[in-house]
């Protein structure tokens, strides 16, 4: 068993890095694989064994499949042109459809992966939404799939998802909204289920929602900040939000404030705030090593480097923060292979 973590790099070096993780969290290089332009968000496959990444190539927007090997290789078995710039890809549950989210485009879109987890398939769903799409996920019934949307739009698109054929088609509401001015940009399942999470772009906010598992509906009805209880004067965005795999740790960037919140999840779906961890300016992206005992996450500094800081297990207080000078980085995943 070995827990990896997948960096997308961007610069005049473009490449994507696997990392290996150790138990201490100090990562490993195991492969460094020059791009043709700047990849972007990056999917992994529910069985682990595939790795999707969007790379800007000229004016084109390909989205490429991989096979990961055991020690951490990349194999291109595959590619689409995405027809619009996906700002996030996840895989459905089976494995089968990769989903796209794209910010500029305002869309949501599914395209088929074949039995050897490579793209290139004709797309299956093409669904208009609203500006700043900014996430797609289905739920851990593969019924469903959200579709958050920051800014003005300020809501959720619900849709129902057809794991056979790959459609999505609006769900009864289309639409659902956090308060007004949050603007919804990331969303996390609670490990039971029946509590859903989404970050505030525009109201530095984290929104718990309960959510019913047989219509595929959500409900606002708790928002916390993102800042200190003090308050914050100047602007501030929250960027990614990622729940451990233990389900016991919630965390959002604060790109203003410069920070990382975090939030113990408890069994109610409430969340208790741990406070706030200083970061390298603006941090984006974001993840949980698989034993939920490490987060590293990236700012914006000109050198660009990672940054990779303790879980305490019971207080789920962030310390020791370690640096790795890597390149600017664009998006970073982990995973456990068994």
């Amino acid at each position: 068993m070995t827990d990896y973590l997948i960096t997308s790099i961007g610069g005049p070096q473009p490449k994507i890095t696997v990392d290996s993780i150790d138990s201490g969290g100090d990562l490993q290089q195991l492969t460094d694989l020059a791009c043709d332009g700047n990849p972007g968000p990056l999917a992994v496959s529910p069985d682990r064994q595939h790795l999707y990444v969007s790379v800007q190539v000229d004016d084109q927007h390909l989205a490429r499949s991989y096979r990961i090997s055991a020690d951490g290789d990349l194999a291109l078995t595959g590619q689409t042109n995405m027809g619009g710039n996906p700002c996030h890809l996840s895989t459905d549950n089976t494995g089968r459809f990769l989903l796209g989210a794209y910010y500029s485009d305002g869309m949501a879109t599914v395209d088929p992966i074949d039995a050897a987890g490579a793209l290139g398939g004709a797309r299956t769903s093409h669904n208009p939404t609203e500006l700043r799409a900014h996430y797609i996920q289905t739920d851990p019934s593969n019924r469903f799939a959200f579709v958050p949307h920051v800014d003005t739009a300020n809501c959720v698109y619900q849709f129902r998802f057809d794991e056979t054929t790959g459609q999505l088609t609006p769900n009864d509401p289309p639409q659902v909204s956090p308060p007004p001015g949050q603007g919804p940009r990331h969303l996390c399942f609670h490990a039971s289920g029946r509590y859903v999470y989404t970050n505030g772009e525009q109201g530095s906010s984290v929104t718990i929602w309960d959510y019913d598992e047989a219509t595929g509906c959500l409900s606002a009805k708790e928002t916390l900040t993102t800042l200190p209880e003090a308050g914050f004067a100047e602007a501030n965005h929250p960027s990614q939000l990622h729940i451990s795999a233990n389900g016991r740790f919630l965390f959002s960037g604060n790109r203003g404030h410069h920070s990382i919140a975090g939030f113990l999840v408890n069994d109610d779906g409430s969340l208790q705030p741990t406070g706030l961890t200083p970061a390298d300016p603006n941090p984006r992206p974001i993840t949980v090593s698989p034993d939920s005992h490490f987060l590293f996450a990236a700012g914006s500094t000109e050198e660009g480097r990672l940054m990779r800081w303790r879980i305490d297990q019971e207080s789920g207080e962030r310390s020791n923060v370690t640096y790795y000078d890597c390149g600017p980085v664009s998006w970073v995943i982990s995973m456990r292979r068994d």
